[in-house]
Parts: C-alpha cells; structure tokens; sequence
C-alpha cells in the first residue's frame, strides 16, 4: 500500500481527509504546527488529533514545537493577509516533504486542503513546487466536500474545534 505522510493541522480535518484516505493509503500523521499560538492551544489541538486518530491511523508524528521557526517566515508580513499564509503553508509543507524524502513515503499532503477558509489552489501550487524540490509527490485531492463530515464527527466525539487557524493574528482577526 501506498505510505502518505499526512501533514495533520487538527482532529476534526483529519476526520474529515479520513474517509476519502483511509482504503488509499497506509497513513502517517505529521503535527508540524509552529504556527499555533499560545502553547496551550497547541496542546489542545494535539490531545484532540490524538483522540481523532485512534483505531484510525497508526502513528503520529511529532515534530518539536518551536513558534520562532513560524515567527521567521512571516516576520515583516504577520499583518499582511494573505501573505503570511502562503508563507506559513510553505514552511509546514516544506517540512512535510523534507520528512517524507527522509523516511522513505510515496508521497506527501495536508488535512489543510479539507477547509474551505484556505486557499485551495495556493496550496496546491506550492505543494507541487516543493514536491519538484524534494522529489516526492504532492498528493492533491479537493476535499473539501468532506470538511462538514468531519466537523459533525469531531462534534459526536466531542473533540475540540477551534474557531481560528492557529496563529495569533489569525485570532485577532476573528475577535474583530
């Protein structure tokens, strides 16, 4: 079977990638997620992806947590939307693929492409261009019609779902 290295940005995306993946593919999940801000939500994310896998995928990959790694790309664009998001999406998939080429997968991708509040085709187009890179394929697919089956499954399994992607700007924006 074909091993994808899932970058996993939260639980109720993974479960809403799982039902297209899960008969494709032998899934790791990769939390690389330098971009959530403050510490505690990032362990809430984690704990809930946690929750979210069992009896799904067989590991999760975690990457050490540093918010200065995410706080470099975006330095002198962190107000400019969607700028920063571009740069955020290429650090966390240039990591996934760095990863995937290290360890051996067939290929790489993101639960970001689950949501409809990204942009789909950017981070299609980047994660082709780091896949030309590192020589592992992107794995593309619009899963977006899946993303209200895994809100309702996080929602039965009461899992954690957050309102905004992760970095501090991102929360300011939506308390405005």
């Amino acid at each position: 079977m074909t091993k994808l290295l899932l970058h996993t940005c939260c639980g109720p995306c993974f479960l809403g990638v799982w039902e297209d993946v899960q008969n494709k593919f032998e899934i790791t999940n990769l939390f690389y997620n330098p971009n959530i801000q403050p510490n505690e939500e990032y362990e809430k994310r984690l704990e809930n992806l946690k929750l979210a896998v069992k009896g799904k995928s067989k590991n999760i990959l975690e990457l050490s947590y540093d918010p200065t790694e995410h706080w470099q790309v975006i330095y002198g664009i962190e107000k400019e939307f969607p700028e920063r998001c571009l740069k955020c999406y290429e650090l966390r998939l240039r990591k996934t693929a760095f990863e995937a080429k290290k360890m051996s997968f067939d290929v790489f991708s993101t639960t970001l492409l689950v949501s409809p509040h990204q942009q789909h085709e950017k981070l299609k187009d980047i994660g082709n261009i780091i896949a030309a890179e590192y020589d592992v394929e992107f794995y593309y697919a619009d899963w977006r019609p899946f993303f209200r089956r895994g809100q309702d499954a996080a929602k039965y399994l009461k899992l954690y779902r957050q309102k905004y992607c992760g970095c501090q700007w991102s929360k300011n924006e939506i308390q405005m």
